[in-house]
């Protein structure tokens, strides 16, 4: 039997497969009668398929004395947390990578691992107070002016 030539065949092998349990619309049933006037290898195809179909719904149905059982294999878990890791190092090589070769900033300049600037990575959620106390000593040392307008937590106003 032939592989289908491009999509059109691929569809048209498809919609003789529903045409045979009574799933095809009547517009995709006309567009099929229309392609298999046409294509001799999805023809034989539908032919073929129609034969299997029938033979295996005319077969008597066979007595199974054990119960069928089917197991996952174990290996998919191994290969799934195997994917996690390895995006979870793809995206620590790329923060990197990025704070090593440059980032645009707002202006679209870019700075490089020259500049004076320091990135950091927070590893986890801090709440807001937090990082406020960890930006400002950087403020503070830059010389920039450190807004005093927020309340601390815990400081009495």
């Amino acid at each position: 039997m032939m592989r289908p030539k491009g999509q059109l065949c691929e569809r048209a092998r498809q919609w003789s497969s529903l045409r045979l349990d009574g799933e095809l619309s009547e517009l995709e049933g006309a567009l099929l009668d229309s392609h298999l006037a046409r294509c001799a290898d999805c023809r034989d195809f539908a032919a073929d398929t129609v034969w299997i179909v029938d033979a295996l719904r005319s077969a008597p149905v066979e007595r199974v004395d054990a119960p069928v059982v089917v197991v996952a294999p174990r290996s998919s878990r191994r290969i799934h947390i195997a994917a996690v890791a390895a995006t979870c190092v793809l995206v620590l090589l790329a923060a990197a990578a990025g704070s090593l070769l440059g980032v645009a900033d707002q202006n679209g300049s870019t700075r490089t691992a020259q500049s004076p600037k320091r990135t950091a990575m927070i590893a986890s959620a801090e709440p807001m107070q937090e990082l406020r106390v960890l930006r400002r000593p950087t403020l503070v040392e830059s010389g920039m002016r450190v807004p005093h307008n927020r309340i601390l937590i815990g400081e009495v106003g």
